[in-house]
């Protein structure tokens, strides 16, 4: 595919855009296209251009508060912003961050515009979106009791823990350790005599004979 013929697509893709929409230019500040109204809030090097901003125009542009043009090789680039008191946008969503947009994203020095839309249209929540946002809060709502259970049980297995040691605790015998008699001492002295006798029992004991 040549460059001509994408130029000739390109030329054919904005007719179709210009025939869906159609921009007004009310007075200085103020435009409509396809009667949805945009004030011109800020302009650098004359950088509006009503025909090429509809040719880029989409509806889903509708839900910024604001949108920023910028121009770079000839070419418009739209990108919607919102107001700085949104709670849902992040910082970079926002109008209060446009600059540094500009600056990162642009080319330096170049022509821009921003639009303050005068009628900020809210995409509608469709059925599919309500589902999946009732399924993420029955998620949570599970995740949650499942956390209180699995905190409520380690309490329970805690206590029982602690009463079976308080219960069962032994103390322990203890150890045996067999004590060996020592045998009597038997002084001879003069005129006896010391010796053993075995009984019937098998017990041996002493016996003193005088001489």
């Amino acid at each position: 595919m040549n460059r001509d013929h994408i130029n000739e697509l390109a030329e054919q893709q904005a007719e179709r855009r210009q025939n869906l929409y159609q921009g007004v230019r009310l007075d200085r500040n103020h435009i409509e296209v396809n009667k949805h109204p945009f004030e011109i809030a800020f302009e650098y090097r004359d950088g509006f251009d009503l025909d090429k901003f509809v040719e880029r125009f989409s509806p889903i542009l509708n839900k910024y508060d604001y949108i920023v043009g910028d121009w770079g090789f000839e070419q418009l680039r739209l990108k919607g912003f919102y107001r700085d008191d949104v709670k849902d946008a992040q910082r970079a969503q926002t109008i209060g961050a446009v600059q540094d947009y500009l600056y990162e994203y642009c080319n330096f020095g170049c022509a821009y515009f921003i639009l303050k839309n005068e009628r900020v249209i809210k995409p509608k929540r469709t059925s599919h979106s309500r589902k999946d946002d009732r399924r993420s809060t029955n998620n949570k709502r599970d995740k949650q009791s499942r956390g209180r259970s699995n905190r409520s049980s380690s309490r329970s297995k805690q206590r029982r823990k602690s009463n079976h040691k308080a219960f069962t605790t032994k103390h322990k015998a203890a150890p045996f350790t067999e004590k060996q008699q020592k045998p009597a001492n038997v002084k001879a002295s003069s005129g006896n005599q010391a010796r053993t006798t075995k009984q019937n029992n098998g017990k041996r004991h002493f016996t003193i004979r005088q001489k």
